[in-house]
């Protein structure tokens, strides 16, 4: 009975915890495309063209002068 229950208690606490961490991944995306979506309005020479290589998503900060293609960081 008790082996039971404690394989019952294992079972439920790692679905709980693989369903929690798809739910931040989740909002970790949202957050992301929002972020892209609000730069791309308030960049005022524009959003710089590099591509990060652990991820492959375009980098998020500003130019600093006009006809510049990246960042101060690329």
């Amino acid at each position: 009975m008790k082996t039971t229950f404690k394989t019952l208690l294992i079972v439920l606490g790692i679905g709980l915890f693989s369903g929690a961490s798809r739910t931040s991944a989740k909002q970790t995306d949202a957050q992301f495309e929002q972020a892209k979506y609000k730069n791309s309005f308030e960049c005022h020479y524009g959003q710089c063209n590099a591509t990060a290589k652990s991820t492959g998503r375009r980098c998020l900060h500003c130019v600093s002068n006009p006809g510049d293609l990246y960042c101060y960081q690329h």
